[in-house]
């Protein structure tokens, strides 16, 4: 509070300024500064859960209502291997990962920047991207963040495909990350996102994601009291613009290697950052983004694992609303791999059966069958074991767990499987079903707003293959 009160909060958007003004904010040199009682009255009309709407009902998203959201990798333009070779990313790549997303069944959202095709140009890539999205997939829709122009190309598309802008406000359906400007500031493209948000009624990611030690305080309370503070101003800015918008409140604190510059996913700071900002949201009752199975290892390795197991296991184990960078990034956020997306994959099904717990009643406790079988004997052909043998066990998608055969490489054995559980989860793959005419709609749309023919073909030639 002294932060937003006595250093403020600086803002890129003229029009912006003057709202806060018109609401008794004060403001100066594009500054704005908050009284805690200001703050606090605005952050309390942010609804405390929401539900985000997808085109087929069975893949809506209840964020804040108690269970994790997740979605996949986010902002990265390379694909990274197994072995850390990196390459550009490309339209062919996004399509398959949201191919992915759409057959994982614990993924209600799509889409965003899963990765960045590095083919297409700036001006068109949020429209094509998005497109992209709607014919690949029937989840709930991530949005991307921009200048006014690409935000509202994404709003009239999405109007589109829930059937006008009156229907897309009663019932949700693009959720859009935007980050503040650390330290202390949120750019115009932010801002501009917000707003347009705000007025088609659709749901925000508000997101300081911070360096501490370079672009915030070295010391987590720090890091986090001024993230704390970033994000809070974005939320009151939403609810000037629109009482009710609904916002989820991210908080992510990576703390700097010292020795490079670079970031450092690894330590142990960036998890106990994930427990203090879901414990700031629940105490302003707003739903979290936090944590995720990043990793700073450049490839899939042994340190890819266990600085994402970290990560995800306090992810869930706080409770978070919704974990972005859920499934496949490597390297400091920088690329995506395949093969880390169906690791991830397995490293949340492990947390998630561990946070389940173990049944106790009667027939857990399975007392008749420990007296039928009594002193010495198995029970492995007890009826007992023989109904719940398909239901009580963990099996992982990937671990192996016959005998290593003679001059078997280890590493490579389990990339197979990597590859086979890959190959698996495709092959299941059916394109959702879009209404014909509204398929020439939106292409008839996007050609108008300048996005290249050729780009549609391509989507198209993705779609038979």
């Amino acid at each position: 509070m002294a932060i937003l009160e006595k250093v403020g909060i600086k803002l890129h958007h003229s029009a912006i300024c003057s709202i806060l003004q018109e609401n008794g904010i004060k403001v100066k040199d594009r500054i704005a500064f908050f009284t805690e009682e200001q703050v606090m009255a605005w952050v309390a009309k942010a609804p405390g859960k929401f539900t985000l709407h997808a085109r087929n009902p069975q893949h809506d998203a209840l964020i804040g209502g108690g269970q994790p959201q997740y979605a996949g990798g986010y902002g990265s333009s390379a694909i990274i291997d197994a072995a850390g070779n990196r390459r550009d990313a490309t339209l062919s790549d996004y399509i398959l990962f949201i191919k992915l997303v759409q057959q994982c069944n614990g993924f209600r959202l799509n889409g965003g920047i899963l990765v960045q095709p590095t083919q297409i140009s700036a001006a068109q890539t949020h429209a094509v991207m998005t497109y992209a999205t709607m014919l690949f997939s029937d989840k709930c829709i991530l949005g991307q963040p921009g200048s006014a122009k690409s935000v509202e190309t994404i709003m009239g598309m999405a109007a589109m495909a829930f059937g006008g802008r009156k229907s897309l406000m009663q019932k949700p359906g693009v959720l859009t990350l935007v980050n503040t400007l650390s330290p202390l500031q949120i750019d115009r493209n932010a801002l501009d996102t917000i707003k347009i948000h705000a007025e088609y009624g659709q749901p925000l990611i508000i997101s300081a994601g911070v360096m501490s030690g370079t672009t915030a305080p070295i010391t987590p309370a720090g890091a986090l009291a001024m993230s704390n503070a970033e994000v809070l101003a974005a939320i009151a800015i939403a609810q000037m613009l629109r009482e009710g918008t609904p916002v989820v409140m991210g908080i992510v604190v990576v703390p700097a290697d010292m020795r490079t510059g670079g970031l450092n996913l690894g330590a142990p700071a960036s998890a106990t950052c994930i427990r203090y900002a879901k414990a700031l949201a629940a105490m302003y009752g707003i739903p979290c983004r936090c944590g995720g199975s990043g990793s700073d290892a450049y490839g899939l390795t042994a340190q890819s694992g266990y600085e994402s197991m970290l990560n995800m296991l306090v992810s869930l184990q706080e409770k978070v609303d919704l974990i972005i960078h859920s499934a496949g990034m490597l390297s400091s956020y920088s690329g995506m791999s395949f093969e880390k997306f169906i690791t991830d994959l397995n490293v949340i099904s492990l947390i998630e059966h561990f946070h389940a717990d173990i049944a106790v009643d009667d027939d857990a406790l399975a007392l008749p069958a420990i007296m039928e079988t009594g002193h010495g004997g198995q029970f492995l052909t007890h009826s007992h074991t023989l109904d719940h043998c398909r239901s009580v066990p963990w099996n992982s998608l990937l671990a192996g767990t016959d005998h290593q055969k003679g001059g078997e490489n280890a590493q490579e054995a389990y990339l197979a499987r990597v590859d086979r559980a890959l190959e698996r989860i495709l092959s299941t793959y059916t394109q959702p079903e879009l209404d014909p005419d509204l398929q020439t709609a939106l292409e008839t749309f996007l050609i108008k707003s300048g996005v290249d023919a050729k780009l549609i073909e391509m989507l198209g030639g993705a779609a038979e293959r």
